[in-house]
């Protein structure tokens, strides 16, 4: 039977036993130690209820994890170039 988790106030999933965020823990068990504490855990999705493996990626830092967001917010708004012929 899997652990009981509820959702904290900022959408994420915490288990009841012990509060410990769900994604921070899945990214643990992948990793195979513990995380430190300035690693960041992104949703690439945005779901924050998403804990699926493939969904989490682990940075070792807020200003890392910042930039991240900062590139995909750029190449998502870039003017794309088409070749006139």
């Amino acid at each position: 039977m899997g652990r009981k988790t509820y959702r904290d106030a900022q959408g994420y999933l915490r288990f009841i036993d012990s509060g410990k965020l769900v994604h921070r823990w899945k990214a643990e068990k992948r990793l195979g130690r513990k995380l430190l504490p300035q690693e960041v855990v992104h949703h690439e999705n945005k779901v924050k209820t998403d804990n699926r493996y493939s969904n989490l990626t682990v940075f070792e830092s807020r200003k890392a994890h910042r930039a991240h967001h900062i590139k995909v917010a750029w190449t998502k708004t870039r003017r794309r170039r088409t070749l006139k012929r």
